[in-house]
């Protein structure tokens, strides 16, 4: 039994658009995923007993729950059911990424535990099983396993790995309020079907750009359906993409369905004059890509 450091990298989407309802009434999605270099850590350790600590190294972005209603024990527990029996580890998550802002903090974290804890434990398990797990916890857990760069379709964990994108500096604007997954897709459900699919083609446009890894190609190809039902539920998200459009990125869009924003900058930018205009908007990160898998 072994102690390890998991890494639980944020995700943006380079395109996300709504195909339409599932049968199980998700909504189908056609989304490219990638990784970038902020990251959660957790710290997972076998232990006499179970315990969630959090460690909240930005103070940013939705309360964090050490209990039973995290993704990280819920990982946990799916595992102990699957092999019928208790895994006592003290878990103590690093928080580096503002929960509940689009940029699948949560969804990251429950996939380094599943990791973490099958190795820690040395459980038999196979990619597969644990597959099958992560497409329980969420949609997005299923890429949070794999990680790099892909496409995900049906709810986002039907995934194919993709080239890596071109190294640009990524500034993320995590505005002062946040916004609700599940409203904004009750949202786009109302939207008029004229204004409610503008990230149309996005998810092949990106493809494209990414098989030819240049940077001007993936900044004109990115787009997010989302959007207009974000910006309907808080019209001054239009005036922050603006803003950061205004301030020196060349592209900027919703982080999956917000509330953060993430804005592209060219390769030769320094991202740090451009996050200093930012500052009186919301909560400034600078990062980068982290197209490689795990």
């Amino acid at each position: 039994m072994t102690p390890l450091l998991c890494s639980a990298p944020a995700k943006i989407n380079l395109a996300l658009e709504v195909q339409g309802i599932l049968p199980d009434g998700y909504h189908e999605l056609d989304t490219i995923f990638c990784w970038l270099e902020l990251e959660d850590l957790l710290d997972v350790r076998p232990s006499a007993k179970t315990e969630l600590i959090i460690q909240d190294e930005i103070g940013q972005g939705a309360e964090v729950v050490p209990d039973e209603r995290n993704l990280v024990m819920k990982a946990l527990r799916s595992l102990e059911d699957l092999v019928g029996r208790e895994l006592p580890t003290r878990l103590r998550l690093i928080k580096r990424i503002p929960a509940g802002g689009g940029l699948g903090g949560g969804s990251a974290d429950a996939a380094a535990a599943l990791l973490g804890v099958v190795r820690a434990h040395d459980l038999p398990l196979q990619p597969a099983d644990l597959l099958k797990l992560a497409a329980r916890l969420g949609a997005d857990v299923a890429f949070g396993l794999e990680g790099g760069t892909a496409r995900g379709r049906g709810r986002g964990e039907l995934l194919s790995p993709l080239p890596s994108p071109p190294d640009l500096p990524v500034l993320l604007l995590i505005p002062h309020f946040p916004l609700s997954t599940p409203e904004v897709y009750d949202c786009w459900d109302r939207l008029p079907e004229e204004v409610r699919r503008p990230g149309r083609g996005s998810a092949e446009r990106v493809v494209a750009a990414l098989s030819k890894g240049r940077a001007q190609d993936l900044l004109r190809s990115t787009g997010n359906d989302l959007e207009a039902a974000a910006e309907a539920l808080r019209p001054e998200l239009s005036e922050l993409r603006r803003r950061m459009l205004q301030a020196g990125c060349a592209q900027a869009r919703l982080c999956g369905s917000g509330s953060t924003l993430f804005g592209l900058l060219e390769p030769s930018c320094n991202p740090e004059p451009v996050a200093t205009r930012l500052k009186d908007l919301g909560h400034v990160l600078c990062t980068r890509f982290r197209g490689s898998p795990r």
